[in-house]
């Protein structure tokens, strides 16, 4: 087995995913105001993700076998290792049951819909075939994705699943995903040459006008949440624009970058916000510098109140 880089082994173990999304899980709770969940949740969430990643990443690895999926890194990381991912992904799917169950049944009655789009999603990549850019594809990965990082923490809130549904903040990170992963599968399929040089500019510039599209809606509910809401929510909308930026640095200078680095610079994209989000925060007074909730000298009265720039 050749040597790979250091930085690549957490898509190759297919750890970016679960840690992107328990950075925005977290950031969740701070624009939600949700100090209370499960102390199991996070560990739920996580593993969860990860075996959604490991099974889809062994049935694209199947495909490619076949000579009807794409070629990768990782497809062919779990091509070498294929048996071991396997066990790995039956004592994480044993370790998902077993988190379940001691979640309470109002959460996994809140979070059924979720399991829409991701058997959509599989069934969608089944008979992908794995070529090209497959858009609906990726809105749906970015639509599970999102909801599903997002669903334990709305639970708390003691909302419908309707109000989750039509939130800005998870429209706009769903918005994010799904130009996160329309982005990594356009850059797969240039470099491998699946698309041809007018397409895949075609597909560059849509990616650039979904990403200014996004960054225009956030500019716009940060000014509203400058005036009328929390200041959180500014941060947040803020800290999505940061992410959307990373984004559209990578497409402006993909040639920069070989394919295996820019899929991994696209999870950092992700994680980027994290650091703005924490720093604005502080900056704003809601949660003290070196702790990861809100400020204990603040009373919740006083966190309620705050509005406006800082």
């Amino acid at each position: 087995m050749a040597r790979r880089p250091l930085w690549i082994w957490p898509n190759l173990l297919s750890l970016d995913a679960p840690l992107v999304a328990l950075a925005w899980f977290w950031m969740f709770k701070q624009v939600w105001l949700v100090k209370y969940h499960q102390p199991s949740l996070p560990w739920f969430l996580a593993l969860t993700v990860w075996c959604i990643y490991v099974a889809d990443r062994l049935m694209d690895e199947r495909l490619a076998e076949l000579g009807t999926g794409r070629t990768t890194a990782r497809h062919r990381f779990h091509r070498q290792l294929r048996n071991p991912m396997k066990i790995g992904l039956l004592i994480g799917s044993l370790g998902v049951f077993f988190l379940m169950a001691i979640q309470s049944r109002g959460l996994l009655l809140y979070g059924m819909p979720v399991l829409l789009p991701v058997a959509a999603y599989f069934a969608v990549s089944f008979y992908d075939a794995g070529r090209g850019v497959s858009w609906f594809k990726n809105i749906l990965a970015g639509t599970a994705f999102a909801y599903g990082t997002t669903v334990g923490v709305h639970f708390r809130r003691e909302r419908s699943i309707w109000d989750l549904a039509l939130s800005p903040e998870v429209v706009v990170f769903a918005g994010l995903c799904m130009i996160n992963m329309i982005a990594i599968d356009h850059w797969e399929a240039s470099s491998g040459d699946d698309e041809e040089e007018e397409t895949s500019e075609f597909h560059k510039t849509v990616l650039l006008i979904l990403l200014l599209v996004l960054v225009g809606a956030c500019y716009w509910l940060a000014l509203r949440a400058e005036d009328f809401t929390l200041q959180t929510h500014k941060a947040f909308y803020l800290s999505v624009m940061v992410g959307a930026g990373c984004l559209a640095f990578l497409a402006l200078l993909r040639h920069l970058f070989s394919s295996e680095s820019l899929r991994v610079l696209a999870d950092v994209a992700m994680l980027v916000p994290l650091p703005f989000f924490y720093w604005l925060l502080v900056d704003y007074g809601i949660i003290e510098f070196g702790k990861l909730g809100w400020n204990l000298n603040q009373p919740d009265s006083a966190v309620a109140e705050i509005t406006g720039g800082g």
